[in-house]
């Protein structure tokens, strides 16, 4: 037997029809659910960690004032649909100082995005000059120094000194190592040290950019460089996550333990080698979550021993820790959305209302 549609129902759908598309070709589109899709990279605004924002694939922001319970599109950056927002930064000083880095990279040859900034809490934005036509894959800010910023692109690392206003370039120009940077991060303690992690193993500098080391000992040849993350506590900790595994280094980056092989992190299969974010607990930094392209892994001590705490066809892409309750923890995914787990990664379910993102195509990146 047909199932067969209320009559109301059908009478709103042709009154839609009827008042919005008075001609074939004026036809407007709008997203009618699910809710989900692909969810990009998670912010907490400093001054209240309830108040989250959400990065998606199709170039719009939501945000959530109940900790990522409910969400609300608040703009569609660059009033285009084709930017990936993996970047939030929010500006401790001034919560309504927002700064995105957005990417569309359809063609490797012909990268596109943009460095975008909002001054009154994301209601609107305009695209910084500098940073015009650049593909932002990484955006990080200094923890001792919150007007200092530095942004990862295909061509290079650079670096703002007042809060995302003006950059310039501080990797060398047109070189052949330090370019498509993916991941970065910044000493807890001394804004001039920067990892910068390529499409082809890490770099550090320890002066601000003069210059640059490759900080490869103990990583294999050519690894994708997905995630750095420093320990605010002992800022000579540094993980790593490649597309090798895991590292972890105990010295500043001098030399890396991990990865595949005899030294390889335990627990992580070599199927999962591709880790997307890496993310200590604020509470317990012995406590850290990799993301990966096949599930959330955990680990309790350090990185000794990693555990799987989700399916294996979940794509994870960032994880948010509540500050303020360690147990909350979210996860932005590849077609799921946003993941919520209220025991600490245990277990999840899904967090989408008011958050749909979904596209026809998903974009483009090197994975």
């Amino acid at each position: 037997m047909k199932r067969r549609l209320p009559r109301l129902h059908l009478l709103w759908i042709v009154s839609i029809f009827c008042f919005h598309c008075p001609r074939s070709y004026a036809v407007s589109w709008f997203p009618f659910g699910p809710d989900g899709g692909s969810a990009r990279a998670f912010a907490a605004d400093p001054s209240d960690h309830t108040h989250l924002y959400l990065g998606a694939a199709n170039g719009c922001i939501y945000q959530s004032h109940d900790g990522g319970r409910k969400w609300q599109r608040l703009a569609r950056i660059g009033n285009r649909d084709d930017l990936v927002i993996d970047n939030i930064l929010v500006d401790p000083e001034d919560p309504k100082h927002l700064v995105v880095g957005t990417w569309a990279l359809a063609d490797l040859h012909h990268p596109d995005g943009g460095l975008y900034i909002s001054n009154d809490g994301g209601a609107t934005w305009f695209d910084q000059a500098e940073m015009r036509g650049q593909s932002i894959l990484a955006l990080a800010l200094a923890p001792s120094d919150p007007k200092i910023m530095v942004a990862g692109s295909m061509e290079g690392v650079f670096r703002s000194a007042d809060s995302g206003a003006h950059w310039q370039r501080i990797s060398p120009e047109g070189s052949t190592e330090i370019h498509e940077v993916e991941s970065l991060a910044v000493d807890p303690t001394d804004p001039d040290v920067i990892y910068a992690g390529t499409w082809h193993l890490p770099w550090k500098t320890t002066d601000g950019g003069k210059s640059w080391t490759s900080i490869k000992q103990g990583i294999i040849e050519d690894s994708d460089v997905f995630s750095i993350i420093v320990d605010p506590k002992q800022p000579n900790v540094v993980y790593l996550s490649a597309c090798s595994g895991i590292y972890k280094s105990e010295d500043g980056g001098a030399k890396f333990t991990g990865g595949v092989g005899a030294n390889k992190a335990q627990g992580i299969p070599s199927t999962a080698r591709r880790t997307r974010v890496l993310m200590q607990d604020p509470h317990n930094l012995d406590t850290v979550f990799a993301g990966t392209t096949e599930g959330l892994y955990r680990t309790f001590d350090a990185g000794k021993y990693w555990v799987q705490t989700t399916g294996s066809d979940v794509i994870v892409n960032d994880v948010y820790i509540d500050p303020a309750d360690p147990r909350h923890v979210l996860l932005a995914t590849d077609r799921s959305g946003v993941l919520a787990s209220d025991d600490g990664g245990d277990s999840f379910l899904p967090s989408n209302t008011g958050f749909f993102a979904r596209r026809v195509c998903e974009p483009y990146r090197r994975a």
